[in-house]
């Protein structure tokens, strides 16, 4: 037996727990999934016809098991549960993937670096009326280096600054330069004055991401607390089927005592035969329930077991547990206005609604701003330059090479700008009225979610505070019960030893303390579960463990995506 004693109490981080790996490549953390691969492993990757697929279990990794066993409270049993339990961990990669999420709706104000080289040639046919055919052809040679930049501002603005490089050679006699040097650095920008124009607009489904990271993160917290409940119930349930065993291994050792009794009378002839017959049916049937329930421990020691999932030895078969704790039978305090308003306030599927009301509120508001016509303002402007060699004889104001011709884009001799206004207006504008109506609908549809919810904790907290009432009042009648079935028993004994009542009598008494005993047992186990099932309605069971649930770290954004 080995107890985890020393298992850190003080809380659990959302993603500082390893995960359980079933092999070498399985992620250890969620980190690892923002590693990019090597370059040239892809360059490799992309050539390869049909990759090897995912190793899966083995054979004999089936067959393998931890045979040692853990004796666990009920506080280790429940951080170890989210530690290692296999189905929490979809749910805790949840808000990472919402948290990409939330990235990509920010990428939308990354700069866009554009570097551009082309090269083409042409033959072209001229229609003139010379004789030679080699002179009615047009050969030209184009070459461009260009660059831009563009950005989205959070003003909804849109801003290009390019740098176009040309190099042209033609043979039509009228290019003077050749080659023909033309640089150009010019701007443009389109600003929307209706649509899609309005602070924080343009941010305005990035907002809508954030709030979803934290619906993830409030569902995840949800999880979280049904599966402590689950634990917890399945926890109990080995403890009283535990000790339900034993009350029906006592029942077996009173009737082997009854048997024996009856044989002794029988043959000393106090009693007929049919006694002895009596009471092996009886020790019989008692022995059935002993089987019933060894196979009820030994399933819910299996559940507790694969809830678990103690592994550190990375076999099939997890550790076993054993349970270290007994249940509580003390009173436990609440006040019901306080428990609903808690609820009311920090349980994680409320907090989830609120959020998914204000996305719906955001989706309203964009739609709304959709309705409008497009009004947009385009402006530009640019430099350009110019400078080539000249053919022989002839004569231009531009000569030179590159250079030049960016010197002469530098002196702000030759400029061009424009500017103007789009005007877009759908006749009808039907899709931006359903959308905006379906987003009302929605926006109506969320909130009265929200209500049922808020009907639904509140139930949910008025029948916990009943059953944890209900269910400590059990422990005291039940107990009271049992005591008075161990006196009549007795009783009954001493009335059997002189004569008064049948062995019949005896029988149904026994059964009646045995009855008595499994539902003491029950009623403590049910009040135990109820204590926990009213903190996961008021949401407070994550703090009653010191869970602490973080969300991925947030970064900061790049200084350009700020403005």
């Amino acid at each position: 037996m080995r107890s985890l004693s020393h298992l850190s109490l003080l809380g659990l981080l959302l993603f500082g727990p390893l995960f359980p790996s079933y092999g070498a490549d399985a992620p250890l953390r969620p980190s690892d999934y923002r590693e990019t691969p090597n370059p040239f492993r892809l360059f490799v990757d992309q050539w390869t016809p049909h990759p090897p697929p995912p190793a899966g279990y083995t054979l004999e990794f089936i067959r393998t098991a931890d045979e040692e066993t853990a004796t666990l409270t009920l506080r280790e049993a429940v951080l170890v549960g989210l530690d290692n339990n296999p189905g929490i961990t979809v749910d805790r990669l949840e808000p990472f993937r919402s948290a990409e999420e939330t990235m990509i709706e920010k990428s939308i104000f990354d700069p866009l670096l554009t570097l551009e080289f082309s090269k083409d040639f042409e033959i072209d046919p001229r229609g003139t009326r010379t004789t030679n055919f080699s002179t009615s052809l047009q050969h030209t040679r184009n070459r461009d280096y260009n660059l831009s930049l563009k950005k989205l501002f959070r003003t909804g603005t849109e801003l290009e600054i390019s740098f176009l490089n040309n190099r042209f050679i033609s043979s039509f006699p009228t290019q003077v330069l050749k080659p023909e040097y033309r640089p150009h650095l010019g701007f443009s920008l389109a600003q929307p004055l209706l649509r899609d124009f309005g602070w924080g607009l343009t941010t305005i489904f990035v907002r809508i991401a954030e709030n979803r990271e934290g619906i993830t993160l409030f569902d995840y917290q949800g999880r979280l607390a049904q599966l402590i409940q689950r634990i917890t119930e399945t926890y109990w349930g080995v403890v009283f089927a535990k000790e339900n065993l034993q009350v029906q291994k006592k029942g077996v050792e009173l009737a082997e005592a009854l048997l024996k009794g009856a044989e002794a009378r029988v043959r000393a002839g106090v009693l007929p035969p049919v006694a002895v017959t009596e009471a092996q049916a009886e020790k019989a049937r008692r022995e059935e329930l002993v089987i019933i329930g060894e196979n009820e421990l030994q399933i819910a020691r299996t559940n507790l077991r694969l809830t678990l999932n103690l592994n550190p030895k990375n076999t099939f078969m997890p550790r076993r547990i054993e349970p270290a704790e007994s249940p509580s039978v003390l009173p436990s305090q609440i006040l019901r206005v306080n428990t609903l308003e808690n609820a009311l306030t920090s349980r994680p599927e409320i907090l989830s609604a609120n959020l998914n009301v204000q996305n719906q509120a955001f989706q309203v508001r964009y739609t709304e701003n959709q309705l409008l016509p497009r009004l947009d303002l385009k402006a530009g402007a640019g430099l350009t330059g110019l400078a080539g060699e000249l053919k022989p004889g002839e004569t231009n104001p531009f000569p030179g090479n590159y250079g030049t011709a960016i010197d002469r884009l530098g002196s702000g001799n030759f400029y061009d700008y424009s500017v103007g206004v789009v005007l877009q207006f759908p006749l009808g504008n039907g899709r931006a009225r359903s959308n905006f109506a379906r987003a009302r609908i929605e926006l109506d549809q969320a909130k009265a979610r929200q209500r049922d919810l808020v009907s639904k904790v509140t139930l949910e907290v008025e029948k916990a505070i009943g059953d944890m009432e209900a269910n400590f009042k059990r422990i005291q009648t039940t107990r009271l019960s049992r005591e008075f079935a161990e006196e009549n028993l007795r009783g009954q004994e001493r009335r059997f030893e002189v004569g008064l009542v049948t062995q019949k009598d005896v029988i149904d008494f026994q059964s009646r303390l045995l009855d008595a005993q499994g539902a003491e047992l029950r009623a403590i186990i049910d009040y135990n579960n109820s204590l926990s099932r009213l903190k996961l309605a008021e949401g407070s069971l994550l703090n009653h463990y010191n869970v602490r649930v973080e969300g991925p770290k947030k970064e900061s954004d790049p200084w350009w995506a700020r403005f």
